[in-house]
């Protein structure tokens, strides 16, 4: 298990060195976005033994492997929407806007968004 904190710099230093025009802080607060937004429909095994369940999720938040395979790619369309939101703001000063439009990425996270019921959705076997 790593922290989101661990997560978001391992994708900024190893996996998107340059491509990513954000600040750090911004990409973590889209992390944390994508891990809530998950953890809305499936509990974090970092709850699994504490009673209650942890209320908050910030960048110290530990996942677990397979519950970041779900959230990043949710977490890869929010940083990619808020650099075309940025862009997008640019254009008036004359900037050349690049990539997808936001009203594209948002079809894409709106569809990953429907499919996380699903996707998230983990019953214990129980015999008899």
């Amino acid at each position: 298990m790593a922290t989101i904190d661990a997560l978001v710099d391992y994708f900024l230093t190893e996996e998107r060195p340059d491509s990513v025009v954000l600040d750090s802080a911004t990409v973590l607060a889209q992390a944390v976005a994508a891990t809530r937004y998950y953890a809305g429909y499936a509990n974090l095994v970092v709850n699994e033994d504490v009673d209650p369940p942890l209320p908050e999720i910030d960048e110290d938040t530990d996942l677990s492997d397979s519950e970041w395979a779900l959230i990043k790619p949710l977490f890869a369309l929010y940083i990619e929407l808020e650099t075309s939101i940025q862009l997008e703001a640019s254009r008036g000063m004359g900037v050349d806007v690049f990539g997808r439009s936001s009203s594209e990425i948002r079809q894409d996270i709106n569809q990953i968004q429907m499919e996380f019921p699903k996707n998230a959705f983990s019953q214990a076997i129980i015999t008899v």
